[in-house]
């Protein structure tokens, strides 16, 4: 027992350690109706550090999410047709703890989800195991769980729908001094293998093209069929497409050929819709989007947040469904996951601004838009932010600090 609960508590400051660069037990009834806009509770049990995950797929969006039950970590999901939400369908986990998944469309139509399982087993921090796992979706039902690795700690993954890449150690090392980068089939068969020190996750990846992110918080594009490493001036960076975005002090760039200025904001990424992009910007305490149709820059909506925000998106028809992290307690890194729902219309003549928490920002802005041309800005505000806790600590405070927790839990 005493094994049992040191594995469970190493594999949450694990994953704290992971993800923390790169989130309430269910409130909403299954089947309830909400409206356009309406703020959604996803979860208010996870920890900064947790993954979540969101995916349009065969009509439905499905989200999963990591959730603590009695200290033990979980992995729990909804399913949304239209506005109507689901329990959604959970793969057969067997482990002590399972944590951080990630939904990919393959190729062949499938969906599969991949997450980090800690087996059955008592751990210290010599023979720590963390798995990459997967099961693929069928006729809405989870097939049987697979094991891509069988040792080692699994660091951070991705899909570009045709092969997997990982992220992983042979052996833990909280400075991530033998991280290895692989190519995997979806069976779990290495096809590459690349020894690169200081890798701490995977942000996107394409055809063999994969974007990672190291300890020192910078950005490279590896490319896995010969071995190059190209680093990138951004503080952000991932695929839309076939096409590469990148974001470097307030500007985002895709394929280096279309450039937004956004001085206000930290991060932003764009989606692909309806011959433009929508594009998800956010910054401590805001979180906006905006439509880009070839011509202009168009907002759309402002969202006034908890200071930490890690956003993601999809999009299913003309529904832009919006999911992100907010924290709750700096202390005990816990937090919500919120969701929701916003029309997209071919035409937006109007501009709204909601407030999702109690913590708001003060003297915001109209954001306004740019001459019609190949390049669109958002006007510089007066506006200021702090910037946030955890963007602010560097990672290998962070590091040391959960070293000594975990030497204490375990002697």
């Amino acid at each position: 027992m005493k094994n049992k609960i040191k594995a469970i508590v190493i594999f949450f400051i694990l994953s704290l350690i992971m993800l923390s660069t790169k989130i309430m037990a269910q409130t909403n009834l299954n089947g309830q109706q909400y409206t356009n806009t309406s703020i959604i509770i996803i979860t208010n049990n996870t920890r900064f550090g947790y993954g979540f995950s969101i995916t349009s797929y065969n009509g439905l969006v499905y989200i999963y999410y990591t959730e603590l039950k009695s200290s033990i970590a979980t992995i729990n999901g909804l399913v949304f047709n239209g506005t109507e939400e689901m329990n959604a369908p959970l793969p057969n986990f067997n482990d002590l703890g399972e944590g951080s998944p990630g939904l990919f469309e393959l190729n062949n139509g499938s969906l599969i989800m991949l997450w980090g399982g800690v087996p059955m087993g008592g751990y210290s921090l010599n023979n720590l195991i963390i798995l990459l796992q997967a099961s693929i979706l069928n006729n809405n039902v989870w097939e049987p769980v697979i094991n891509l690795t069988n040792n080692g700690v699994a660091l951070s993954y991705y899909s570009d729908g045709n092969y997997i890449y990982l992220v992983y150690e042979p052996t833990l090392s909280l400075t991530y001094n033998n991280t290895i980068l692989e190519e995997l089939t979806l069976s779990g068969n290495v096809i590459k293998s690349l020894n690169i020190p200081g890798i701490i996750g995977i942000v996107s990846a394409n055809n063999g093209l994969v974007i990672v992110q190291f300890v020192n918080s910078t950005y490279a594009l590896v490319n896995m069929n010969n071995g190059s490493i190209e680093f990138l001036n951004a503080t952000n960076a991932g695929f839309v497409g076939n096409s590469l975005y990148q974001f470097y002090n307030g500007v985002l760039t895709i394929n280096q050929n279309l450039t937004f200025n956004l001085p206000i904001y930290e991060g932003a990424f764009p989606i692909s819709w309806n011959n433009g992009y929508i594009i998800i910007a956010w910054r401590p305490g805001l979180l906006s989007v905006y439509y880009w149709n070839d011509t202009e820059l168009q907002p759309i909506v402002n969202y006034t947040v908890q200071f930490t925000i890690i956003p993601k998106a999809t999009i299913l028809n003309n529904d832009l469904y919006l999911a992100w992290f907010g924290l709750n307690n700096i202390s005990t890194s816990q937090g919500s996951i919120y969701m929701t729902i916003t029309s997209l219309p071919y035409q937006i003549n109007q501009y709204n601004n909601i407030t999702t928490t109690n913590n708001t920002i003060n003297n915001t802005s109209t954001i306004l838009t740019s001459n019609t041309s190949s390049y669109s800005s958002i006007q510089s505000t007066n506006t200021t932010s702090n910037k946030s806790l955890f963007s602010s600590i560097p990672i290998w405070v962070i590091i040391i600090v959960v070293g000594v927790v975990v030497f204490i839990i375990l002697y």
